[in-house]
């Protein structure tokens, strides 16, 4: 199952309004079609704006088209490019433009774009390399996911404790006030800790319930009756009314998969 808030970014940032429109609705098609976890969240003409967007609601994962020449802005393409390296740890970045001599000083000044579409190709060779850089943008994306181990961290005496995300079932409030339970694969650990600190830390985890936050990726069947979610141990957690409807979509759509 894909994660709720783990999806790869697109942002656009181009002043021509005609082909900012244009790319935009090819590289939306182009996502829609194949159904990549993606998501334009921004197609703007600004580059200040596209920085002001990305401080204020800063993406995990981001893949960039930006234009060079920006002749009514402050602010370049490949100063806009810098700093988004600067911010984000993950960014693939994709330089369309009409500037081929720009592509050296690009790789110069350490921006290390993914690639360098030159206008001057035409629009149906444009577009086709629009759509292959959302391809290989995804492809390195998902290889970064597949390459960092998502592990998931608790303190106990002083001590920080690890275990892999994929083994994690659920965590529960515990009957001790201020401490919480984390029931695993083959563990159950107790340690002090807030349910809501853990919701802000690890967003893949879902709350199904004031007591419960889930790892949907490992519920093994679902209590329509009860409404309760049981896990391949036979744990079972509550799940909020208001959230059961939600909770049994996502849950039979990962059970068919």
């Amino acid at each position: 199952m894909k994660g709720r808030d783990r999806v790869l970014a697109v942002y656009l940032c181009e002043d021509n309004p005609e082909q900012l429109v244009h790319y935009t609705d090819v590289i939306k098609r182009y996502i829609m079609i194949n159904d990549y976890d993606m998501q334009v969240r921004l197609a703007t003409p600004s580059p200040k704006a596209l920085l002001t967007d990305l401080a204020d609601n800063p993406p995990e994962y981001a893949l960039f088209f930006l234009d060079i020449e920006f002749p009514a802005e402050d602010t370049t393409g490949l100063e806009t490019a810098i700093a988004i390296r600067k911010q984000l740890g993950f960014a693939e970045i994709v330089f369309v433009t009409t500037h081929s001599e720009m592509a050296l000083l690009t790789f110069e000044r350490k921006v290390e774009p993914m690639d360098f579409v030159v206008k001057d190709l035409g629009r149906a060779q444009i577009d086709q390399k629009l759509r292959e850089n959302v391809d290989y943008g995804y492809q390195r994306y998902t290889n970064y996911l597949g390459n960092t181990e998502n592990l998931f961290s608790y303190n106990i005496g002083g001590r920080t404790f690890s275990l892999p995300m994929g083994d994690v079932y659920f965590v529960a409030t515990a009957a001790t006030p201020h401490k919480v339970t984390v029931h695993a694969a083959n563990q159950l650990m107790e340690f002090p800790g807030f349910l809501k600190d853990i919701a802000d830390q690890y967003p893949e985890l879902y709350r199904t319930d004031k007591s419960f936050l889930v790892n949907l990726d490992n519920v093994s069947g679902i209590d329509t009756a009860t409404r309760r979610l049981i896990f391949p141990n036979g744990d079972q957690t509550d799940v909020a009314t208001r959230r059961f409807h939600e909770v049994k979509t996502l849950v039979q759509k990962h059970l068919k998969s």
